[in-house]
């Protein structure tokens, strides 16, 4: 029998929901709130009356069952979602908004100066369609970022920032693009929101104080000076009111001019300059900008359980690794999918392992590499990677798997430590339309690099560094987009009916904080509430199991390392996002380890 889902009714806790009119303070709402619970939207709130909530902290569930909600990583942005949502608004037309003030209000993970891929279901069509909004290189490229113009190797911190790792942004395009196609609303209107919030100020949010008030912010954010530090050199207070004036002077010339006014024009000229004249200089032009193209890719499917899980394909790697994973895992599981229990962790942590193998080797963009898709996801593929597997003892050696065909890619391992990043929209509209979206500039803060308000991503590091043997599938070229982690998801039910959407910020984690989502949510017919406050476990890390501290996870460190893993206690700062459908419409939730929230009719 399929699981049914949960209702929001069956939460084991409740919250009073707030009567919102006009403006109030945090000190106000936290009174409401017990520590540790979810922060609520109800019905009526207004962005005026959450622009002081930017620094709210906690995460969200929408306070009963929805027929159109939005969840996202801060309240503002989801709010601007929902106020699009009950104009009348599709799906993109919400999470553009949502983007717009991300982009003002959480700026390390995602903005104008980011890429982004998204996952579209089309309710009345019946239509799924993925678009590839990535960072890509520049047509002048280097043949390597790792070195220096003397040819030295640079350490890999210096490889993260300054404009050699700038990629030509994607996000703004996409969104055009996904407007002109699916949109409901004047593309003006999406960006009132953003510019209001730029323009009024809105609370310096927990999460972003969080990650400037290390001693060393001061300078290693010169370019964020001016937007969030005191004279004193430490970054301001949370809850202090902060404007960026002049990014809402871009946002209102997209608005009005569309995206020529970003990849042309002053603004163009403008990131070709800061990148020009950087740390470690790029080679990006105008010309760059003005030929970007969003890409509509096919989109990658799988099952499991009974359900139909489908998300983005290369250059997502992300996609291919959490199929291939999942389907491991479930020929492995005998339907037990308790993650917390040492025996059935160290089963999904093999099929992992196991896909992380074939990930690194097999994909990259796949305009200019060939990626064995077919072959990595074929049932018959998947039952020899799950014969691997032993029930007692991990895998001394964990290899890519031979799928035939030209060897064009050597199994280069990602060394870099993965920073958390990124941000994770998920909206269902009234039309049946659902949309998740995955959006970055990279590594928190991506290059460094602040033009005209707004952050440059660092995407260019997420190319595979250069093997002794010349070639990787995932390796530096002109005009390629680097393989990404980023997997954006929908799944269906067996009468094809969207039942699940969502996905996760979090660097190269996010292949298994998505997938431990599923697990829950389909598998175990967990809420998303639930989902979201569960502990994580990740494969991400070469070689190394990472449990997340503070957790019920933690417990399975001696138990792996007795099974042969090597075993690691750290945080792990998942940003999941994720929307289920009930008997009674749609619930969501937001990481409780950001500042996120879901907000519903």
């Amino acid at each position: 029998m399929q699981p049914q889902s949960s209702d929001a009714a069956n939460h084991s806790w409740s919250i009073r929901m707030l009567p919102v009119a006009g403006l109030f303070s945090v000190t106000h709402l936290r009174k409401f709130v017990m520590p540790g619970r979810p922060a609520v939207l109800a019905r009526g709130t207004t962005l005026a009356g959450l622009l002081l909530l930017g620094g709210c902290a906690g995460f969200g569930v929408a306070h009963r069952p929805s027929t159109e909600i939005v969840a996202a990583a801060n309240p503002l942005a989801a709010q601007a979602g929902l106020d699009m949502l009950k104009q009348g608004g599709s799906a993109v037309d919400a999470a553009i908004a949502t983007q717009m003030v991300l982009g003002v209000v959480e700026p390390q993970s995602s903005g104008l100066g980011g890429g982004s891929l998204v996952v579209d279901w089309d309710g009345a069509g019946k239509k799924l369609a993925t678009y590839d909004g990535l960072a890509r290189a520049s047509h002048g490229v280097p043949a390597s970022i790792e070195r220096d113009i003397d040819g030295r190797e640079l350490p890999e911190a210096a490889r993260r920032h300054g404009g050699l790792s700038v990629g030509v942004p994607g996000t703004l395009r996409v969104l055009w693009d996904l407007h002109e196609k699916r949109g409901k609303l004047a593309w003006a209107k999406l960006f009132d929101p953003a510019i209001v919030a730029a323009e009024q100020g809105f609370q310096m949010p927990r999460y972003l104080h969080t990650l400037l008030a290390s001693d060393t912010a001061y300078r290693d954010y010169p370019a964020l000076v001016p937007l969030y530090f005191a004279p004193n050199g430490k970054v301001v207070p949370e809850g202090t009111i902060v404007r960026n004036p002049e990014l809402g002077r871009v946002l209102r010339r997209i608005a009005s001019e569309g995206p020529d006014a970003f990849y042309k024009g002053k603004i163009a000229s403008d990131i070709v300059t800061a990148v020009e004249g950087s740390a470690r200089p790029g080679l990006m032009t105008t010309a760059d900008l003005a030929s970007y193209r969003s890409v509509e890719r096919p989109p990658l499917c799988g099952g499991f359980v009974t359900y139909k899980v489908c998300t983005m394909g290369p250059p997502s790697f992300g996609g291919v690794a959490m199929l291939e994973l999942l389907g491991t895992f479930e020929r492995t599981a005998n339907k037990e999918y308790a993650l917390d229990r040492a025996s059935v962790a160290h089963l999904y942590v093999e099929a992992g392992r196991l896909a992380e193998a074939d990930r690194q080797k097999y994909v990259g963009d796949p305009d200019q590499v060939q990626v064995p898709i077919g072959g990595l996801l074929d049932p018959a593929y998947l039952d020899r990677r799950a014969a691997l597997v032993k029930p007692n003892a991990a895998l001394t050696v964990v290899e890519a798997g031979a799928l035939g065909g030209p060897a064009t890619a050597s199994l280069v391992p990602d060394t870099h430590e993965f920073l958390p990043s990124t941000s994770q929209i998920a909206v269902v509209d009234r039309f049946g339309n659902t949309l998740s979206m995955t959006t970055t500039v990279n590594l928190n803060f991506g290059s460094h690099i602040v033009v005209d308000g707004f952050i440059l991503n660092d995407a260019m590091i997420n190319f595979a560094p250069t093997p002794p043997s010349g070639k990787s599938a995932n390796g530096l070229a002109p005009d390629k987009r680097p393989a990404t982690s980023m997997t954006p998801t929908i799944a269906f039910d067996a009468a094809g009916d969207p039942i699940l959407v969502g996905g996760s910020a979090g660097g190269g984690e996010i292949v298994d904080y998505v997938a431990q989502n599923l697990v829950d949510l389909l598998a175990r017919d967990r809420s998303p509430a639930e989902a979201a406050a569960a502990g994580h476990l990740s494969t991400a890390k070469p070689q190394v199991v990472e449990l997340e501290q503070g957790t019920s996870m933690q417990s399975l460190a001696q138990p792996l390392q007795a099974l042969g893993h090597t075993a690691e206690v750290t945080l792990l700062h998942s940003g999941t996002a994720f929307l289920k459908r009930s008997k009674t419409g749609w619930i969501g939730a937001a990481d409780p380890r950001r500042d996120g929230t879901a907000a519903g009719d």
